[in-house]
């Protein structure tokens, strides 16, 4: 019991990327096998559509060759640097934190498709299905990788202690 109260952050953090990555995984497979031409959800302006992209979110860099062995790298490189910052910022506002742990469940979510859909190890493309029309088409690891940025960049800014726009206390000036 003493193992579990000591690591909660931890046990909660891979709680919450488990269940990022299987929403993800879930919508996707659910999207691919059943999703039959374009559903609306509303109206024109968003609607449901499977396709496969073999860009980052939002299809950027979608067809450019190379793409997927920057994608690898960003991803080999990232995902540590990323499970890093979480670990050190143990004593940072919940709020970024969180958004740490969004960023790390969609990245997971995103590089096992990369991994295994495709003619090769990472050579493969995403599972996008959610479109809006006119902005993108994207999936629920993209969803969480936006919202976690935006989380963590507003708690760096905003809410941890030592944030760009913190406000002073008066024995500090």
């Amino acid at each position: 019991m003493n193992f579990f109260k000591k690591n909660k952050f931890l046990l909660t953090s891979i709680m919450v990327v488990v269940a990022i990555v299987a929403l993800d995984m879930l919508t996707k497979v659910l999207a691919e096998n059943y999703l039959e031409g374009t559903v609306k959800i509303i109206g024109n302006w968003m609607t449901l559509h499977f396709i496969t992209n073999g860009g980052a979110s939002f299809s950027f860099l979608d067809g450019t060759v190379g793409s997927n062995v920057v994608f690898f790298v960003v991803t080999l490189l990232g995902l540590p640097l990323m499970v890093a910052v979480l670990y050190f910022s143990r004593k940072s506002h919940w709020f970024g934190r969180l958004g740490m742990v969004f960023m790390i469940g969609g990245t997971i979510g995103n590089a096992i498709d990369r991994a295994f859909l495709g003619d090769g190890f990472f050579n493969g493309r995403v599972r996008d299905f959610i479109s809006v029309k006119g902005f993108a088409i994207f999936n629920v690891a993209d969803i969480f990788l936006v919202c976690g940025v935006i989380m963590f960049i507003f708690a760096l800014a905003f809410l941890d202690k030592d944030a760009l726009f913190a406000k002073k206390d008066k024995k500090d000036e």
